[in-house]
């Protein structure tokens, strides 16, 4: 019997610690997009199947769904270009920091580059090229914020976990975070859609973890997630709906 009870417990736990997770990985957190200029068209996304904040698409959906699909012997050609960090509300104020950054930038272009390669070679009217391929339409990603984890803060909240009430002080310790924005151009340069993204650190439940000691290195996860919902997103037809599979474990 206190066998089962223990179960029961722990199963009640999972459920709700579950339903937590998919409430904060659902949420849409547009008033934290930062407005620095690089996006035209920054809309809140009211679709809960497409995973950013913010997007918004051309009304000419037609073009671009029959080059994927081959229509007429067309196709498209994607280039994805270096990620611009000149339009951020928040930077870094080292030059360990800029350094970091200068890294993570460079983490972006690769993962969404190779992310789009590996998607793009099952569909034979796709094909991934060189920046500054003539006639390719061009992916433009950029970071717009950035603040790091605070690890110090996080052994903080790990000694105060076993006091009374040590708990509360996660409320007030303030989660490291990064936020991207990226535009489509077409072969003429025109936008034809935009998107971004803001997300807090996914760090451990515990409240420090090694990670946190090197500068940034919480939203390489993040990246690798971003890298898979723009691919999915952009590598099939127009209006394409995915998921966010990235989850909080600490909804403070």
């Amino acid at each position: 019997m206190r066998k089962r009870r223990f179960l029961f417990v722990v199963s009640l736990m999972a459920l709700v610690l579950l339903g937590g997770m998919a409430l904060v990985s659902c949420s849409n957190n547009f008033k934290h997009v930062p407005q620095t200029g690089f996006m035209t068209h920054c809309v809140k996304n009211g679709d809960s199947h497409i995973p950013f904040d913010a997007y918004w698409n051309a009304p000419d959906e037609k073009v671009w769904n029959d080059k994927v699909n081959g229509v007429n012997g067309q196709k498209i050609r994607m280039a994805v270009v270096p990620v611009d960090t000149g339009h951020m509300d928040v930077r870094p104020d080292t030059s360990e920091g800029f350094a970091a950054l200068h890294d993570l930038a460079e983490y972006f272009q690769k993962k969404v580059t190779a992310s789009m390669e590996k998607e793009v070679a099952k569909n034979p009217h796709f094909d991934m090229v060189p920046p500054g391929t003539k006639g390719a339409y061009t992916m433009e990603l950029a970071i717009i914020s950035i603040t790091p984890t605070n690890a110090k803060a996080g052994i903080l909240v790990t000694a105060l976990s076993g006091i009374k009430g040590g708990g509360l002080a996660k409320r007030f310790i303030k989660k490291g975070h990064i936020a991207m924005a990226g535009r489509v151009r077409d072969e003429k340069g025109r936008i034809v859609s935009e998107f971004a993204d803001y997300e807090e650190d996914h760090s451990s439940m515990l409240g420090v973890d090694t990670k946190d000691f090197r500068k940034y290195a919480h939203h390489q996860h993040t990246i690798d997630e971003w890298a898979r919902e723009i691919t999915d997103v952009y590598s099939t037809t127009y209006g394409h709906r995915t998921s966010k599979l990235m989850m909080c474990l600490n909804p403070f």
